[in-house]
């Protein structure tokens, strides 16, 4: 997915199929979503993006860690486990230095995480 991708993306708004997450940290949470979307028609969720659509993107480390949460979250929190795909993407147009750059996080990245749908997905604690 390309910036403008991205950008039309994060404009169209939250609704029952997109959910747009600033950052993740409770697993819990995530595998609360991820189920929730995979037992109605699947969904999307965009991680590293503000409440308003605003792409703020994550560092190197932040997605490094957001995908082991991912994969922790649709494996040992959700049965049956479900398997999300993600896909990350520059949130800093390519015609801006860092330098120059405020809105934007350096080398910031966001990530999509796709939820197919998926039958009788249930939490960790409904087991």
């Amino acid at each position: 997915m390309n910036l403008a991708d991205l950008q039309k993306l994060s404009a169209r708004g939250e609704d029952s199929r997109l959910q747009y997450k600033l950052d993740v940290r409770n697993v819990d949470a995530l595998a609360a979503e991820m189920a929730a979307f995979a037992n109605c028609e699947g969904g999307r969720i965009l991680i590293g993006v503000t409440d308003h659509g605003e792409l703020t993107g994550l560092s190197r480390a932040e997605v490094g860690r957001m995908n082991q949460l991912i994969s922790n979250a649709a494996s040992q929190h959700v049965r049956s486990p479900i398997s999300p795909q993600t896909e990350k993407s520059s949130t800093m147009p390519s015609h801006l230095s860092c330098a120059t750059s405020t809105r934007f996080r350096l080398g910031g990245v966001s990530m999509l995480l796709d939820c197919p749908k998926y039958r009788k997905a249930c939490l960790r604690s409904c087991w």
